[in-house]
């Protein structure tokens, strides 16, 4: 894999951990964690809290698929209802490219902090 140069995370993705889009309790209902538990209101916010906490020297590889080089870390995201949990971020440099783009972000079971 070639060094990356920079993140990208569109604020697409961030509306998207905003959405309903499944039925609640099935496969996961992200606007009811994102808003309800960690109080975050808007995408930019979700955004920009999960920004401050990662960095290219913090991604860790894991492995390839078709697309291109896939990473993620681990991070610990306190939202403004202040809960505090542990996030594993997803991202990918895609083939011929050199920028880690964010592919999305889930709460780790048991990643809530005292």
């Amino acid at each position: 894999m070639t060094s990356p140069l920079g993140l990208e995370f569109p604020i697409a993705k961030a509306e998207y951990l905003l959405n309903h889009t499944t039925a609640s309790g099935e496969g996961g209902d992200k606007r009811k964690f994102w808003h309800e538990v960690m109080g975050f209101q808007s995408a930019e916010d979700i955004r920009e809290a999960i920004l401050a906490e990662v960095s290219l020297d913090r991604l860790q590889p894991q492995g390839q698929n078709a697309y291109g080089d896939r990473l993620s870390v681990v991070i610990l995201v306190t939202g403004p209802s202040g809960v505090s949990w542990r996030i594993r971020t997803a991202w990918i440099v895609l083939f011929g490219e050199t920028v880690v783009r964010f592919v999305t972000a889930v709460p780790e079971q048991y990643g809530r902090q005292q």
